[in-house]
């Protein structure tokens, strides 16, 4: 598990760093869901597909026990696969690592660009892959391997509407108090070809047209550059633990001046 170093530093408000990540958000209403006005909100850019994802929006939110991730559509349905890859763990996978194309969902999470061996931003190692289309939800613990099928089915959901949240238990993605999970969202066709489009934004991917099967046409290029920054969610206790906390740390203080 990777934890938060400064959860007393920051509440609920989005912050902007350099190389890679881009916005932060620390879930400072621990036990209240989010809904598509939750302030745990993501944006992108890119229109190569109509802006499905890049004029869409994510938002996370957690309630101590499941996390909520939310997803509305920048048009009014999804055409291709969003493809929400998650860094919730130590270790974790890069596409040079995987190759499954048992079908669209798996093919995107292993490997973004079907020609190529995408760039991920520096720092960061994706453990799970969550695939959102037409066609409803999937789940996906990432493994290294190249042959059809090796990733690990966890969930599906069959809810394909533009705008829908899903609920996953923190423990499946190896999440709990104090966690950091960091996250980036693609959008790529079931035969691997890849818009423009992300979140959060890579202003390097939408200066050029789509970067396709990242065989660089168009000028483009999906693997450098490519997905160079991504977003953070950091889940915090609950108010009873965060009391717990202080008084441990009061009664401490106390037996210190004793």
């Amino acid at each position: 598990m990777r934890t938060a170093l400064a959860l007393a530093l920051v509440a609920g408000f989005a912050s902007v760093a350099s190389a890679g990540l881009v916005t932060t958000h620390v879930d400072s209403t621990p036990g209240v869901t989010g809904t598509a006005a939750s302030p745990y909100a993501y944006t992108g850019a890119g229109t190569g597909f109509g802006g499905d994802l890049g004029n869409g929006t994510i938002w996370l939110d957690s309630d101590g026990t499941n996390l909520q991730v939310g997803i509305k559509g920048g048009t009014t349905a999804f055409f291709n696969n969003v493809v929400l890859l998650i860094d919730s763990r130590n270790g974790g996978f890069v596409d040079a690592d995987m190759e499954d194309t048992a079908d669209g969902g798996r093919r995107a999470s292993s490997n973004l660009a079907n020609a190529v061996n995408d760039a991920m931003p520096t720092g960061f190692r994706p453990d799970f892959s969550l695939v959102m289309g037409g066609f409803g939800s999937v789940l996906f613990e990432l493994t290294a391997g190249n042959t059809p099928g090796h990733l690990n089915f966890l969930s599906f959901n069959g809810n394909g509407a533009n705008e829908r949240v899903l609920t996953i238990p923190l423990a499946t993605l190896g999440l709990s108090a104090g966690s950091n999970l960091d996250f980036f969202a693609a959008y790529v066709s079931d035969s691997g070809y890849a818009s423009n489009e992300s979140i959060p934004a890579n202003p390097a991917l939408q200066a050029n047209g789509n970067p396709g099967f990242g065989d660089g046409q168009f000028g483009g290029t999906i693997g450098t550059p490519g997905y160079e920054n991504f977003n953070r969610f950091v889940i915090v206790p609950a108010p009873g633990a965060l009391a717990l906390v202080g008084l441990g740390g009061l009664v401490a203080a106390r037996r210190r001046r004793a």
